[in-house]
């Protein structure tokens, strides 16, 4: 038997444990106590710069991180190395036990230490193969979802979209049920987020918007008169929410990329009345939101009033069931999706302000512990839901700004029929672009308080809060001083004789040296 071997030994079977449960938290030092000092300081300073790497990366360049998360390439890299890694940590976990273990080994210690390497094996290798897993479905959402947008649309923005000041996102609620001819989008919002602070304005147009304008080019030439039929503007077939299905299907030679048709209208039609340049869109089908939420967990939102769950006003059908009000209902993805499209009763405006109100529950409960849960089955069902025209190379710099967008102020300006001068039927659009302007501006004075802005006129009735006064530190009182008592004088000693002067030394008791003086 070799000595050297027998001397790195331990020498107990609890002592060899001991190390074998140390190398499953950190190898390296497991493999320099079995004489592999060499690989053991390779491994720790692998992991050492590893893990500072990736704390500067998120520290300094979060865009960076965020674009090795969604490049396709990179993550199935990742989890084949994560699999790779999880396979030599189980054999460091073997060799080491099987090398410091002392001999000779009693049978019960034996099966003691195949269960705890095997205990361990297991706690090394499943978080590595989940990891390895998540990489690759995470991989395959990417491809789905954004790897057909190799570069920027039609009205796209380019590569260094931060300069613009502006990104205006287009977000779009799709209505494809069984009762429903093609795809109708019903919930219509654009929001304004300026790229660097996140502050957020969104701007809701109702579904049954007529006469929806488009800019120069030949989608005017094919409707100069907007999408209207000339005669009814009440006609369901040429409101807001028909153009994305009816418009690529009257004129497909416009539209040569069929994925991005629809959205495309959308983005050119709604830019045109707010009098915003629509960078992207997306959309949400409300057919695969119900099992989106399920694999979520379902939503939490606030209540206020009775919701129909089924229904038709048209038909005066009432509905057999209710969602009662109340704070912090949690709702499934059933419930949730009544909640959104529910129409019994309510006006669209009513609705697209409970769309948003689940839309922003849901982006609040996107928690990572939450999402890490249920990864697997939400990007499954994320693939079938939504559909954008963000391209692949901008996805990293876009959640970068959603990131921002959280810290940021967010407002909300809704059109609504008989209000502020606008009517769905004849909608004027110039005074609309004004009123986006102006909110736009009024957001911008927020976000910036100067002192001019208080005497502006104000674009809003909001008020805007004053910033708060730095509070001064109070003063500290000052420190008592303790009286000081008067210094007591020595009695000059009285002359013998006033006749003649005489020279004489005094030593004061409260000085170091005496003095001379002259008395008499």
């Amino acid at each position: 038997m070799d000595p050297q071997h027998d001397r790195l030994r331990a020498d107990s079977f609890s002592v060899a444990s001991g190390w074998t449960v140390l190398t499953a938290v950190f190898p390296g030092i497991g493999l320099i106590r079995a004489g592999h000092r060499a690989l053991g300081n390779l491994v720790i300073g692998l992991a050492i710069g590893a893990l500072a790497a990736l704390g500067v990366l998120i520290a300094v360049r979060r865009e960076w991180a965020l674009a090795m998360l969604v490049n396709p390439t990179f993550l199935r890299v990742t989890g084949v190395v994560l699999g790779a890694m999880a396979l030599l940590w189980i054999l460091a976990i073997v060799a080491v036990h099987l090398r410091i273990r002392p001999l000779p080994i009693q049978t019960w210690q034996r099966w003691a230490g195949f269960a705890m390497v095997t205990v361990l094996t297991f706690a090394v290798g499943a978080p590595s193969a989940v990891g390895a897993r998540y990489a690759w479905s995470q991989a395959d959402l990417v491809t789905s979802v954004f790897g057909g947008n190799t570069a920027p649309t039609t009205g796209g923005v380019p590569q260094a979209w931060k300069s613009k000041g502006r990104l205006n996102v287009l977000l779009l609620g799709g209505d494809s049920g069984p009762d429903r001819t093609g795809m109708r989008t019903d919930t219509v919002m654009v929001a304004s987020i300026d790229t660097t602070t996140g502050d957020t304005v969104f701007f809701g147009l109702p579904r049954n918007t007529a006469r929806m304008p488009f800019p120069d080019g030949p989608l005017r030439k094919a409707y100069p008169n907007g999408w209207y039929d000339g005669h009814n503007a009440d006609d369901p077939m040429f409101m807001l929410n028909a153009m994305y299905e009816f418009v690529p299907e009257q004129h497909p030679e416009l539209f040569p990329d069929k994925t991005h048709a629809g959205g495309n209208v959308m983005k050119a039609s709604v830019g045109e009345a707010l009098g915003l340049p629509i960078d992207y869109y997306a959309v949400v089908d409300l057919a695969g939101f119900e099992r989106l939420i399920d694999a979520m967990g379902g939503v939490t939102v606030n209540i206020n009033s009775y919701i129909p769950m089924g229904g038709s006003t048209d038909t005066h059908t009432p509905p057999k069931q209710w969602l009662s009000p109340g704070a912090n209902q949690h709702l499934d993805g059933n419930q949730a999706l009544w909640y959104a499209r529910g129409r019994f009763g309510s006006d669209d405006f009513q609705r697209m302000a409970r769309q948003r109100c689940v839309l922003s529950a849901l982006a609040d409960q996107a928690n990572v512990p939450n999402l890490l849960s249920r990864y697997e089955a939400i990007a499954r069902e994320f693939q079938g839901v939504v559909t954008t025209d963000v391209p692949q190379g901008d996805l990293a710099s876009v959640l970068n700004l959603a990131l921002l967008m959280r810290s940021g102020n967010t407002r909300s300006i809704v059109f609504t029929n008989g209000t502020a001068g606008f009517h769905s039927a004849h909608p004027d659009f110039a005074l609309m672009k004004t009123q986006v302007q102006e909110a736009i501006k009024e957001s911008a004075r927020k976000a910036t308080p100067s002192p001019a802005a208080s005497s502006a006129p104000a674009a809003s009735t909001e008020a805007t809060p004053a910033p708060p006064r730095p509070r001064r530190a109070p003063a500290r009182p000052p420190a008592r001083r303790r009286p000081r008592r008067p210094r007591r004088r020595p009695r000059r000693p009285r002359p013998a004789s006033m006749s003649a002067p005489s020279v004489r030394t005094i030593r004061w008791p409260h000085r170091k040296r005496s003095r001379t003086r002259r008395t008499g």
